[in-house]
């Protein structure tokens, strides 16, 4: 036993060779972005939580409850104007929150602070391509030139810049 015992001792490291022990994460160490965007979040889902009540209590003070000795066919009097600007603000402001809570769920999420990094991870994401490729730029070398004359045309048509000498064009503008 005592050779089992030493033979182990010899193998395991002396304490000054031994790693320091790491010490576990510090919950709330956050960098002062990402401090900003998870108060934006919690704004806005404040907001959203807001909006849903006052929606709520809206809602629920429509309700046409008859007393007890009242009929119950009886239909309370509304303005129909009244009720719908009151829809419309209700139904704006829990989009507005709701939209606002989802842009900063997914910015605190991909941890997102401004336009640029959002520019930036899209075009991570989707492997640039808004960009023109080398085939895109191949094949608008090798276009035919019926197929280009077409292209001008309808890029005219769209921008508005007609030709000057067509009769359509000179009879409209004298009219």
């Amino acid at each position: 036993m005592s050779l089992a015992m030493g033979a182990s001792d010899q193998a395991s490291p002396s304490p000054a060779e031994q790693a320091p022990p790491v010490p576990p994460a510090k919950r709330g160490n956050f960098t002062p972005e990402r401090k900003k965007l998870f108060r934006n979040f919690l704004l806005a889902t404040t907001a959203t939580y807001l909006s849903v009540m006052i929606t709520k209590r809206a809602t629920l003070s429509r309700r046409h409850v008859p007393s007890l000795f009242h009929h119950n066919n009886y239909v309370p009097q509304f303005n129909k104007y009244q009720d719908g600007i009151q829809a419309v603000a209700l139904g704006t402001l829990l989009s507005c929150s709701t939209f606002a809570m989802g842009v900063t769920g997914v910015a605190l999420a991909f941890n997102i602070n401004n336009a640029y990094e959002f520019h930036a991870a899209m075009r991570k994401l989707m492997g640039d391509l808004g960009l023109r490729t080398e085939l895109s730029k191949q094949l608008e070398r090798n276009i035919d030139p019926k197929t280009k004359e077409l292209e001008d045309a309808i890029e005219n048509f769209l921008s508005d810049s007609f030709p000057k000498d067509s009769p359509e064009v000179r009879e409209k503008k004298e009219k």
